[in-house]
């Protein structure tokens, strides 16, 4: 199942920033964008997520929408539609992960904090006081400020991050590119896109992601209803086994 290419969703916190006048290095900008996150208290968000893959002279796309809203610690609804569609719910008490074409689901005991939780924080995932981190991991070590751009029309910083070397097994070799589009009004991700490929000998395998943030809200007010997940009628229980997380940007 193409969901293991998922991991996390996306984001929020509650502090606005302005632009300084001079230009601000990534390492300046990456603890900004922390700071907006990290304390959120509820988050709702709508994105896209796009995924080309090429191998040889074959290519497939598949896109999707995530819908996204969190409640701290541990409440959520994401609804993914898709070439996978799925949705998540945790109501504080019970997880639920519902499959709406097979009328399938699986429930467990809802984790503590979703923060905790691989799958469940960070980009296109849930809780997002890990956006930050995250976003440092790629970043922080070997990326650099590209030139400003407009993004939907606003102003944002530009930043990115190369990396390339050979495969485990010292028989390919990979490279991998990350840019991430920042808000300069607000700190807020608003788009990241993953650029990789691979190569063996004569095949090679390309991958590129780009997930967008449509629209997103910090602590804005959410009734416990909408967390709430009753199974359908005629809906099969299924175990819940290896149960992901939330889907999202991949690692």
């Amino acid at each position: 199942m193409r969901l293991k290419f998922f991991t996390c969703l996306l984001a929020a916190g509650a502090l606005l920033a302005s632009v300084p006048t001079f230009a601000q290095d990534v390492q300046t900008i990456l603890s900004k964008v922390a700071a907006v996150y990290q304390n959120a208290k509820s988050y709702q968000a709508q994105a896209s997520l796009t995924e080309t893959r090429q191998m040889g002279g074959q290519q497939q796309k598949s896109t999707s929408t995530i819908s996204t809203k969190y409640k701290a610690p541990n409440k959520l609804v994401t609804i993914v539609q898709g070439r996978e569609s799925m949705q998540v719910y945790s109501d504080g008490k019970t997880m639920y992960l519902y499959f709406p074409e097979k009328k399938q689901y699986m429930k467990r005991t809802a984790p503590v904090s979703l923060a905790q939780q691989p799958g469940m924080s960070g980009i296109g995932s849930a809780d997002p006081s890990q956006i930050g981190p995250q976003l440092q991991a790629i970043f922080g070590m070997d990326g650099k400020k590209l030139p400003d751009r407009n993004v939907g029309g606003k102003p944002v910083f530009v930043l990115q991050s190369t990396r390339s070397g050979q495969t485990p097994d010292g028989k390919g070799a990979f490279s991998m590119k990350a840019t991430a589009f920042i808000d300069k009004a607000t700190y807020m991700l608003r788009q990241i896109t993953l650029e990789a490929s691979q190569s063996q000998g004569a095949q090679k395998v390309a991958q590129i992601i780009n997930f967008t943030v449509l629209s997103q809200q910090i602590n804005p007010k959410l009734p416990d209803s909408v967390f709430t997940f009753k199974p359908p009628s005629g809906a099969k229980e299924i175990k819940a086994e290896g149960m992901p997380g939330a889907p999202g940007m991949p690692r």
